[in-house]
């Protein structure tokens, strides 16, 4: 089922997120130090990348694979593609949340997605809301860059994606199959879209200019601990055939819960 992505949304420390809305740099951690415990709560991942847990043996070969020698038993393998990240959340149209007869979209953003981020009282969510521009602004200087790149939703199927021989082999021979799939386990709450590179040089960070024409919309909202944010949308227009949402009133509103 097609999907409308609405806004794109960050919540971090201002010194995190000036990194994009004023120098348009994405600053993109490798995949692997997602499962490092100097992560926050809401990043960190022990399962990331992981493409199987089926009780397997570790075989290699010296000899160009005419015989083979016993490394040893593994019971989860992960695969390392050397892909640098960049987390959002995104907030996508889901019709059981618009009001047609006042033509408005209200989506509550919960305490429990925010508080695994929370890195105290300066804490604050960006919001992206031309997400089109932004895309684009990614494929243009990745591409300009000569990587390989991919952005879309992380799917919460993990846990079934582990016993699945198709995904096993896919997982191998594509770069970026593993980086879209984790487990549900709370991480669902998250609604992740990741922007991702590949670099082959392995950086400790890999740092993407984006054109910086002052044409991306950000809007940074203070956040208060142990409180939720509504987000209000108002005069959607939808396309005929896919009813999605195409525009909406850039008079975006923002509430605080009580």
């Amino acid at each position: 089922m097609r999907e409308q992505l609405l806004l794109l949304i960050r919540i971090s420390k201002p010194e995190y997120n000036k990194t994009l809305y004023e120098d348009y740099k994405l600053y993109m951690n490798p995949q692997m130090a997602f499962k490092k415990n100097n992560m926050t709560a809401g990043q960190r991942d022990v399962m990331e990348g992981a493409i199987t847990n089926v009780p397997s043996k570790l075989l290699y070969s010296i000899d160009e694979k005419k015989t083979w020698k016993l490394l040893g038993d593994i019971t989860l393998m992960q695969k390392n593609n050397n892909a640098y990240i960049y987390c959002m959340y995104g907030l996508k149209y889901d019709v059981k949340y618009y009001n047609a007869q006042s033509n408005k979209y209200f989506y509550n953003i919960p305490w429990s997605y925010i508080e695994p981020l929370w890195q105290g009282d300066d804490t604050e969510m960006m919001v992206i809301v031309n997400t089109s521009v932004f895309i684009n602004k990614f494929q243009e200087a990745a591409k300009k860059s000569g990587l390989s790149h991919a952005y879309g939703k992380v799917h919460y199927d993990l846990d079934e994606k582990l016993h699945d021989v198709d995904y096993f082999t896919s997982a191998i021979n594509d770069n970026f199959e593993s980086v879209y799939h984790k487990i549900a386990d709370g991480y669902e709450l998250q609604k992740e879209v990741r922007f991702t590179v590949i670099c082959p040089d392995k950086p400790d960070h890999y740092e993407l200019q984006l054109d910086n024409d002052q044409k991306l919309k950000f809007t940074i909202i203070p956040l208060f601990y142990g409180k939720d944010i509504g987000v209000e949308l108002s005069n959607l227009e939808f396309d005929d055939v896919s009813g999605l949402p195409v525009r909406f009133s850039s008079e975006i509103k923002y509430y605080e819960s009580k």
